[in-house]
């Protein structure tokens, strides 16, 4: 049986999550392709605070975001988007590999970019579940943001309530509640998020998810410059505090860094490849 919503019809159902279900749809009075997300309902949550956050949503506009069409209530609330061709930053890398530093810096300054618009908004919004899923690669390599259901605005915050949905090996500590403070989200949870999805760019790996251990990018990337795995580690550090406050401050070192390090890496590198063949060479005379 086919469904429908309003004009709409529901083609397929694209994914699933805690924060509820999203559909590809088309609208048949543009003929265009949407996608549908149908919204959960928190607890005593009412349909105005839906209603307010969805509008305000709606009045975003930034390249790398998907543009808000309209808010439904239907037999429950759905949010009516672009539809975002291409392929998750998960995807991409579990199939092509980590990309090299100049391709990571300029992904992160895009995102960056981004959170900055988000962040500096007259109400500042807080994307609060950034990493590879939801962020698309698309057809040139541009990116987009995508799923903005777990995004609050600033002032609705998550202040005392027992749970927050988030994504682990991604989400801040404070978003766990780790740090017996209650469970909160601000502009530095976005930025940790931030250096654990760069992280995942330069080594395609989760850091701290294997084996329990954490090691550093050059671990996995030793021809990382040591600029970017200082911008990743203070990024990644538990306290909100010892992090970058505001993605400008990230921004600023992105830029001002440029590789510095990195050839003196890359050196030692190569003399530490040169110095396994020759004791190879050794061991077979």
């Amino acid at each position: 049986m086919e469904q429908r919503l309003g004009k709409y019809r529901i083609i397929k159902t694209l994914g699933q999550g805690g924060e509820g279900s999203v559909y590809l749809a088309e609208d048949e009075n543009l003929g265009r392709h949407v996608a549908v997300k149908r919204l959960r309902e928190g607890e005593g949550e009412s349909g105005e605070r839906i209603r307010e956050e969805a509008i305000f949503l709606r009045d975003l506009r930034h390249p790398m975001l998907p543009v808000v069409y309209e808010l439904l209530c239907e037999d429950g609330w759905y949010l009516v988007m672009e539809y975002v061709e291409g392929v998750s930053l998960h995807n991409y890398i579990e199939k092509q590999g980590s990309v090299g530093e100049e391709q990571a810096r300029l992904w992160a300054a895009a995102l960056l970019d981004v959170l900055t618009y988000l962040h500096t908004r007259e109400t500042p919004v807080i994307y609060r579940d950034l990493k590879p899923d939801n962020i698309m690669v698309c057809r040139g390599g541009s990116l987009k943001l995508v799923d903005f259901g777990a995004a609050g605005l600033r002032s609705f915050g998550e202040e005392g309530r027992a749970r927050m949905a988030f994504s682990a090996g991604f989400a801040a500590p404070e978003q766990r509640g780790e740090d017996g403070r209650g469970i909160r989200a601000d502009e530095r949870s976005d930025l940790y998020a931030f250096g654990k999805t760069l992280y995942y760019m330069v080594t395609g790996t989760v850091f701290g998810t294997a084996s329990g251990m954490m090691f550093p990018a050059s671990y996995y990337n030793p021809l990382l410059s040591e600029e970017l795995e200082e911008i990743i580690d203070r990024c990644i550090r538990k306290e909100p505090e010892a992090r970058y406050q505001v993605a400008g401050e990230v921004m600023r070192d992105l830029t001002r860094k440029g590789g510095r390090g990195r050839r003196r890496r890359g050196r030692e590198f190569v003399r530490h490849i040169e110095k396994q063949i020759c004791l190879t060479d050794c061991f077979r005379l």
